[in-house]
């Protein structure tokens, strides 16, 4: 609002300037950027146009920043008290106090109007999946930050214009050797029998066992009992926790529709897929006795990636390898050739495929590596079901404009695989084969613009998808980490953190408002920090009710400000007409500063996907306010006017607080 009111106000007087013949034209396309200075001493904001102008003016920036400031104060003196020029050209901008004061009345009566003020220039469809967790387990606390941030993300997209989806993707394929190893732990309990040495063991597993009374059936029929009953306690942990769905997708309808079929045939069609032997020859180094060996040990390990479509590292095989050879040798092993191509005159579901892998050739798409699509004994990876996955995204009636996938820190993999996937469906160019040396064959592949086409689908893949990895959340309990995995039974789901913390924070509460108090910690701790980089969750910290929980400190903040309010309800002074213009203090006019920073911050949050931006902002704002509340008295039954411009300022104040705690998905309580 403030700022972007400046940048207005630097812009009327650059035009005017490159009007008069002072300024060049092409340094009005600079953006203006309004900053805090460095020193509060310095004035109330901060502009470096000059600095970034001056290459551009060719002319030196302190006279740049003369220019501007002389004529910023000509014709807006009434609201700049002072505007100066420091160092090589630095433009300090000081606010007439009561300019400041009167957006009071403007967020009273208008709100932050973050639809207009904050609002993309671009609105788009925009298609959000996050946490999608397998469902052999609870919602864990690792996933619990994938949800904070995916949640508020939606919501600060939708603040500033966009139409968002919120999607779940079930990964409920009946090949699923995770799902089928749970259904086989959960069957031997319910047996009576030892669960599996790399079964699921927790007490999760106990608790869908005792719900699934029923032996001797098949494990289709148990795998789909625990699935339901994983997911339908994945859904009341999302729910507690403030998240909701558009969609539960499920990975298995895609199978049951022929729509995976559909997506593999038709990219074999295009030849951005192909069934390939599964040997290849592997040249040896320099000093090998013997000219190659067969190397199956790559394409075997990569047919049977884990479930996150992590592949090993080709030096993680070479042990495989080396006793292929004989054992005096010595030396490294080198790339190997390319795989052997299959029979040109077979056509998809021949004889080629019998024994055979189908690949996609990623590497031609930006991937580092080219991907197992379907084993050779006929095994489907997870790549096949993402491929029809995003296709389904795309050609759904809503549409989509873009795709934004939320994955955790062990999926690094996805990025390159996944735009690969979308820039395959992109392709409008089949593919013809490689290149090769004579003249004639390479002038065939040149003119089929492999090269190009490739390079075009890569680039709109990557206009259409963003993939966000959040990193790490490493939780301390009495200084020491608290164990999170699966399979050894030390498992800290999130419904169980939320209820930690809520127990410590109302003792006496009901559950329900134990759950929702464990909600607002964890939420506001997931999103103190950039979901790009990792940190310590304190959990010693998180139950404390005092200034050192932040949560606390925010939400305090406007419990305090509704007491304020009640109170002068019960004076004289209370609901008069009230003048901003009384509001002059220092600290009265850093408060509205902060007040009407938050469009901003909305809108810087929407474009860099920084919602971490919010939480520190609603502390910055909790902050401000109790440092106003401590040096300005609100109630002064002998100052009824200066009386009604503070409790003005304390409800702009709110609604400031409760607009970012909304967004973050938090409560704003009125009594602590």
């Amino acid at each position: 609002m403030l700022r972007t009111k400046l940048s207005e106000l630097f812009v009327v007087v650059i035009s005017e300037l490159i009007g008069e013949g002072r300024l060049p034209a092409e340094v009005l396309s600079i953006p203006v950027e309004i900053a805090d200075p460095k020193n509060a001493d310095h004035g109330d904001f901060a502009c470096n146009f000059a600095l970034v102008a001056s290459k551009s003016a060719g002319q030196n920036p302190r006279a740049i920043g003369e220019m501007l400031a002389a004529k910023l104060l000509e014709k807006y003196g009434s609201i700049l008290t002072a505007v100066d020029v420091a160092g090589p050209g630095f433009i300090n901008l000081r606010l007439e106090p009561s300019f400041v004061a009167g957006y009071v009345p403007t967020v009273l009566q208008d709100g932050f109007k973050l639809e207009s003020a904050s609002r993309t220039p671009n609105p788009l469809k925009i298609n959000v999946e996050f946490v999608s967790v397998n469902p052999n387990g609870p919602i864990t606390i690792g996933s619990g930050r994938g949800a904070a941030y995916g949640s508020t993300l939606c919501n600060v997209f939708e603040a500033v214009g966009h139409t968002i989806h919120r999607e779940y993707y079930i990964n409920d394929g009946v090949s699923s050797t995770q799902m089928a190893l749970f259904a086989e732990s959960v069957k031997a309990i319910v047996e009576g029998r030892p669960v599996p040495d790399n079964g699921y063991k927790g007490d999760y597993v106990y608790d869908v066992a005792a719900k699934v009374s029923e032996k001797g059936r098949e494990i289709t029929w148990y795998q789909q009992q625990t699935q339901d009953l994983m997911l339908d306690a994945q859904r009341e942990a999302l729910s507690a926790f403030g998240v909701e769905y558009d969609t539960w997708y499920s990975e298995q309808s895609l199978h049951d529709n022929g729509h995976v079929e559909t997506e593999i045939a038709g990219m074999i069609e295009k030849g951005i897929a192909d069934y390939l032997p599964t040997r290849a020859k592997l040249k040896l180094a320099k000093g090998f006795k013997i000219e190659d060996v067969l190397f199956e040990s790559q394409t075997a390990a990569m047919e049977n990636e884990d479930e996150h479509g992590e592949e090993p590292n080709l030096d993680d095989l070479v042990p495989t390898i080396m006793p292929l050879a004989a054992p005096s040798m010595e030396g490294s092993i080198a790339d190997p050739d390319p795989l052997e191509a299959p029979n040109p005159d077979a056509s998809p579901g021949e004889e080629r495929n019998s024994g055979e892998t189908l690949w996609l050739r990623s590497t031609k798409l930006g991937d580092d590596m080219d991907r197992v699509v379907r084993r050779r004994d006929g095994r489907l990876t997870y790549i096949a079901s993402d491929v029809a996955y995003h296709k389904d995204k795309f050609n759904r009636p809503a549409g989509a404009d873009k795709l934004i996938t939320i994955l955790g820190p062990d999926h690094h993999g996805y990025i390159g695989r996944l735009t690969a996937v979308v820039a395959a469906m992109m392709m409008e160019k089949p593919i013809v084969g490689e290149p090769l040396e004579d003249p004639v064959q390479a002038k065939l592949y040149r003119d089929s613009g492999e090269k190009e086409a490739c390079e075009k689908a890569l680039a709109q893949a990557r206009a259409k998808l963003e993939i966000q990895i959040y990193q790490l959340v490493r939780f301390l309990k009495d200084g020491k980490p608290a164990p999170m995995r699966k399979r050894d039974g030390n498992i800290y789901a999130l419904i169980d953190l939320m209820r930690e913390i809520g127990v410590k924070l109302k003792p006496e509460g009901s559950e329900s408002d134990q759950l929702s108090a464990g909600k607002d910690v964890a939420r506001f701790f997931y999103l103190m920090r950039s979901h790009d980089t990792t940190f310590d969750f304190d959990l010693d910290l998180a139950e404390k009710q005092s200034d050192e929980n932040p949560v606390f400190y925010v939400q305090y903040a406007h419990a305090r400000i509704c007491s304020i309010l009640a109170k002068s309800q019960q004076t004289a002074v209370g609901g008069q007409q009230s003048n901003s213009g009384l509001l002059t203090h220092d600290r009265e006019k850093a408060l509205i500063k902060k007040i009407v920073d938050l469009p901003d911050e909305v809108r810087r949050a929407s474009e860099d996907y920084g919602v971490h931006r919010l939480a520190t902002y609603a502390i910055e704002l909790a902050r401000s306010f109790h440092h106003f509340y401590d040096g300005c008295r609100v109630i002064q039954e002998d100052q009824p006017d200066l009386t009604n411009a503070r409790l003005d300022l304390c409800r702009a104040t709110r609604k400031a607080l409760q607009t970012t705690l909304q967004l973050l998905g938090v409560s704003a309580p009125e009594r602590m």
